[in-house]
């Protein structure tokens, strides 16, 4: 795993900013020298940033996603907990964990972090980039914020607007969360 520290801020849609992030990512495979074989992956709600773990027939030598072909880049989303700047970290005004002051992030916002790892990692172009339920919703976002920086995108699972099925069925995991008599609290045991 590799670990991207920003030296911008990110203003966040909901008109918070957070002065220093990071962000967790695995990649795979060599870039090429014209950077034409890029594969980001972008994860679903609970997973991680390694795609050889969660899509094992996908993702390895010989599978679709081929390291031995492609760069293949999968970042942790801002706001996880799984290395990514989230509720868990340190909050760099107060010195303390920002647990429930950790502000809303949007799917735009997580975009928003990928632009500033790719323009890190010298990635002016990306073959395809592929993404399942949130995942493909990040892929979506990103792709209409940057469109001359796609050569193709995979959508799995996701939608541009959602049904009311498809609201009621967010609403229902939101429900889920914050019956946990724990999500309240101060700590990074909140929640969990």
């Amino acid at each position: 795993m590799n670990f991207f520290k920003s030296k911008a801020p990110l203003s966040l849609e909901s008109g918070a900013t957070l002065s220093a992030f990071e962000l967790a990512y695995h990649t795979y495979g060599t870039l090429n020298a014209s950077g034409s074989n890029v594969i980001w992956v972008c994860h679903a709600l609970t997973a991680n940033s390694d795609p050889a773990e969660w899509w094992p027939g996908l993702v390895g030598p010989d599978l679709l996603i081929d390291p031995n072909k492609y760069f293949i880049v999968c970042v942790n989303m801002i706001g996880s907990c799984y290395g990514s700047t989230g509720p868990t970290s340190i909050n760099p005004s107060s010195g303390r964990i920002y647990g429930k002051e950790f502000p809303l992030i949007t799917i735009r916002d997580v975009a928003s972090a990928y632009k500033q790892l790719a323009d890190h990692l010298g990635i002016n172009q990306i073959f395809l980039s592929l993404g399942g339920s949130t995942g493909g919703m990040q892929v979506m976002e990103w792709a209409i914020m940057e469109p001359d920086r796609f050569e193709n995108i995979g959508l799995i699972a996701c939608n541009a607007k959602h049904s009311p099925w498809g609201i009621a069925f967010n609403e229902s995991q939101r429900m889920a969360i914050l019956a946990d008599p724990t999500i309240h609290e101060e700590g990074a045991h909140a929640g969990a």
